[in-house]
């Protein structure tokens, strides 16, 4: 019966093969060896031993006491010795080098890069090459920054060491100033140094700040360096071959577009009476709440309709994207759908091997646009981006078992280390302390929407 149940079952609500729901089972032929080695078949009409049945009893207990956990197979192994406690795992042969793990540390992250190192030799994981992703509620909360999600940092980790390209393209726009888009993304660039990434693995990550207006990548030295946009291998001078590349833009078109977005914003201050105020960068315009007031989605959608029509009727020539935030309202020059175009032209990944994930795809959202140049996947919160990662790395083909769990920080639950059974040392190398990352980066504010530090008061 245990063998009947599908392994990745939860206890309780395990289906059975063939339709088989209870325990009335009907005799069925075995295939036994005879003497000479050959098969024959057997009816299992004998009765079952009393210790054949406690046998099975004590297998079907043990399997239950995993939880969640799929069972492992038995092997070729069928001597019929009882385990001395019921639900402990034995080690399979050809096993990880890895010490043995406890339940909740089965799936470290050395499992699940073992797992792929079994997979067939290739560049890249079998999959999309290159996966852009929005910012705000898509890595990390709505305002907030990448600071504690384990997960997620790790199944962005396994891509990268895979040969999978990542770019989060954000309406984030802080020009070159590399150190505010670490800011934002502080936990996931400390994951990455803790796990030792290194070489053309950290290069694959880049951020597209302010739509496509400025690309950065990851270094070696785990911080953004600007990407250079003229001469040589320049991305705006590589890319200028299609019409909509930031490389065919005109000042005074780009000025234009910023004039009438700012106007229409003045209006709709007025006539809705909103308690906002109205700021301008190089290359986008912004309509935010004042301090400790809060515009309603209504009227920023408001807000985002009529700035679109007034620049459809202006019949502009440069690709924007006028979207509603969320807790603001913007107008970019230039949107996501010209700077997806951009990277895949400039890392010469094709269409359908690239994929955009983002929360915003209605006609006031700013991921709407990516829709025209590369599949899409729609969430609505980080946690849905964990679980699209999660699918992408199995299906590339590494086992469910691996990614089920993830370790705990370097701190337990009670503050002390975690450590693998029997008292080995600590399995792998030190994964990063979020909350300690979330401190740290406590200590220096940000305002999300200028950019600005803001000092933060001693309570002493």
């Amino acid at each position: 019966i245990i063998a009947m149940i599908h392994p990745y079952s939860s206890v309780g609500g395990g289906a059975l093969v063939s339709g088989v729901n209870d325990m009335s089972i009907a005799p069925r032929p075995t295939v036994l060896p005879d003497r000479n080695g050959e098969a024959t078949k057997k009816k299992n009409t004998e009765p079952r031993t009393e210790r054949e049945s406690a046998r099975d009893r004590a297998a079907l207990e043990a399997w239950a006491s995993m939880g969640d956990t799929p069972r492992e197979e038995d092997g070729d192994n069928d001597s019929g010795e009882e385990k001395s406690n019921k639900g402990q795992q034995r080690q399979p042969p050809n096993s990880s080098p890895c010490p043995p793990l406890n339940r909740r540390d089965r799936s470290d992250s050395c499992a699940i890069e073992e797992s792929l190192s079994l997979l067939p030799m290739q560049t890249t994981l079998p999959g999309p090459k290159l996966i852009c992703f929005d910012g705000d509620q898509t890595l990390y909360s709505d305002g907030a920054n990448f600071e504690n999600s384990p997960k997620l940092s790790k199944y962005l980790y396994l891509l990268l060491k895979h040969g999978v390209t990542i770019a989060v393209v954000t309406a984030a726009g802080y020009e070159y100033q590399a150190e505010k888009y670490e800011l934002r993304l502080s936990g996931l660039l400390a994951y990455f140094k803790e796990r030792g990434l290194e070489g053309e693995d950290l290069e694959r990550f880049y951020i597209f700040g302010g739509e496509c207006n400025y690309l950065l990548r990851l270094g070696n030295d785990y911080k953004l360096h600007a990407v250079r946009e003229d001469g040589p291998g320049g991305w705006v001078v590589s890319t200028k071959f299609f019409a909509e590349s930031p490389g065919n833009w005109s000042d005074a078109d780009i000025t234009s577009i910023l004039d009438r977005a700012e106007a229409c914003f003045q209006s709709s201050v007025k006539d809705q009476n909103l308690r906002a105020r109205i700021i301008r960068k190089k290359r986008s315009v912004g309509l935010i709440p004042k301090v400790d007031e809060m515009i309603r989605r209504e009227a920023l959608d408001e807000t985002v309709l009529r700035i679109q029509t007034e620049l459809d009727e202006a019949k502009v020539t440069l690709p924007f994207c006028a979207f509603n935030g969320g807790r603001d309202a913007w107008v970019d020059v230039g949107n996501k759908r010209v700077g997806v175009q951009v990277l895949q032209s400039y890392l010469g990944i094709p269409a359908e091997e690239t994929l955009h994930i983002g929360d915003q795809f209605l006609n006031t959202g700013n991921d709407f646009a990516a829709r025209s140049v590369c599949p899409c996947v729609w969430i609505t919160s980080p946690e849905e981006t964990t679980y699209i990662l999660k699918s992408i790395l199995r299906l590339a083909g590494v086992p469910l078992m691996a990614l089920m769990n993830t370790p705990l920080a370097a701190t337990g639950e009670n503050g002390g280390s975690e450590s693998a059974e029997g008292g080995d040392e600590e399995v792998g190398k030190k994964i990063v302390d979020f909350e300690e990352a979330d401190r740290r980066s406590s200590r220096v504010m940000m305002d999300v929407y200028t950019g600005e530090y803001i000092t933060k008061m001693s309570k002493h």
